[in-house]
């Protein structure tokens, strides 16, 4: 491994506790209960007005978590910024072991997270996401996320759901 990819776990664990101080309610963790370890993170992050353009750009630029570019091209919108519409699920991933069992339960909590977010963000009505893995293609599209952009050079595509959707979407996935 070269510098630079054994840098990216460090950098993710240095944006994540950066992101939490802004806005932590947009984090959760699914842990087991037995041992405590990690089975699923989330990230909602409210977007802030002047980043919704990337929303409609390539989806590579997109990719700041995974990659080692120094400049986020998403700015986090402030509590209560009456401009923020839009949720950027930066993360969303469960081992796909416990899919079966707790998936369904890691939805409605991603959707209860998301409705308490409504508050601290009252014109909230967009969610975008970006698909990297297409182990989350199918479920995304079961959820009624819909594909937007496709990057040109890279197998990763931007989607999108508006938030009452996102909201009442069954997570009766099989």
């Amino acid at each position: 491994m070269n510098r630079n990819q054994e840098a990216v776990p460090y950098r993710i664990m240095q944006l994540l506790r950066q992101w939490s101080q802004q806005y932590n309610a947009g984090m959760r963790v699914l842990r087991r209960l037995d041992n405590g370890n990690p089975v699923g993170f989330f990230l909602l992050y409210p977007t802030a007005k002047v980043s919704e353009s990337n929303f409609f750009t390539s989806p590579g630029k997109g990719m700041h978590l995974s990659s080692i570019r120094a400049i986020d091209p998403f700015v986090m919108a402030e509590v209560g910024d009456p401009d923020c519409a839009a949720v950027f699920i930066r993360s969303w991933m469960i081992e796909p072991s416990y899919w079966n069992r707790y998936l369904p339960l890691f939805l409605k909590h991603t959707q209860s997270t998301l409705a308490e977010m409504q508050q601290d963000f009252p014109n909230l009505c967009d969610v975008h996401t970006l698909i990297i893995h297409p182990i989350y293609e199918e479920m995304t599209g079961k959820l009624g996320f819909q594909k937007t952009i496709q990057d040109t050079k890279l197998s990763v595509y931007w989607m999108y759901i508006a938030i009452d959707r996102f909201l009442t979407a069954s997570p009766g996935l099989d």
